[in-house]
């Protein structure tokens, strides 16, 4: 059967901090499970790291790739608030399974989202190509992108280009796997939603934005191992953003 079509809700700009309060909670509530996920988020990050360590262009891109894969890595936090939600005791293997139970559409949206990334990474290294060579980058390293000569254009190419990509991924994501992990809808109808979401919401989606990249950015000041804490905190935020934004019959009957 047809699941009944999604309601939007407007909410308030306020709203992305009590989403903030309730993901603080549910880490509190599922201590173990959330940090093996953000544990692992920030092992991941420092392998990108230390695998990119001699170009730091490709080691830029590769980190804002793998932040951007953040909505479908965190799937498993998501699954962990409808857990708490429902009353039930937070279980980490439970929250692994769970994708099989829309796996087509989850794996179409992150093949698409993989996409997207593959694209981000070619801008990067054509942007890069037109202001450096290799030898410059291995040579230098990180200080080659903070020098007079370059740094300010490529920096605002790299900037700008970036904030696009990031702000696609974000429009279509912002709910789409967590309506694809609660209600089985298909990915076309869960990326609609995200949008219309943006739509809806302007200004509270943009705070909420905002907040997701400082969260982001304190983790990394720490040198990822802030993400351990701040990525699981976003997850489990997002699942109540989905839970408040998006309406539909279930739930209201409920």
């Amino acid at each position: 059967m047809t699941p009944a079509p999604a309601k939007i809700n407007k909410v308030s700009i306020k709203a992305p901090l009590n989403w903030l309060s309730k993901g603080l909670d549910d880490l509190k509530t599922s201590k173990i499970p959330s940090l093996v996920y953000g544990f692992t988020f920030a092992i991941i990050g420092l392998l990108l790291v230390f695998f990119a360590k001699n170009n730091p262009v490709w080691s830029a891109a590769m980190i804002s790739a793998f932040l951007l894969m953040g909505p479908f890595l965190a799937i498993g936090l998501y699954d962990l608030s409808r857990q708490i939600e429902e009353g039930k005791k937070p279980c980490l293997l439970d929250s692994i399974k769970i994708i099989r139970g829309n796996l087509i559409n989850i794996g179409i949206f992150v093949v698409a989202l993989g996409f997207l990334l593959m694209v981000w990474l070619r801008i990067a290294a054509l942007v890069a190509g037109i202001y450096f060579d290799n030898v410059e980058l291995i040579t230098k390293g990180w200080g080659i992108l903070f020098s007079e000569e370059h740094s300010i254009e490529f920096l605002m190419f790299f900037t700008v280009f970036g904030f696009f990509i990031a702000q696609l991924v974000f429009s279509i994501s912002v709910v789409s796997i967590p309506m694809l992990l609660h209600r089985k809808v298909d990915v076309v109808t869960a990326v609609t939603t995200s949008i219309r979401v943006v739509i809806t919401n302007p200004l509270p989606m943009f705070v909420w934005a905002v907040l997701i990249v400082a969260l982001v950015h304190i983790g990394l000041l720490f040198f990822f191992i802030g993400l351990t804490v701040m990525l699981p905190i976003i997850g489990h935020a997002s699942w109540h953003a989905y839970r408040e934004l998006v309406t539909d019959e279930s739930d209201l009957h409920s």
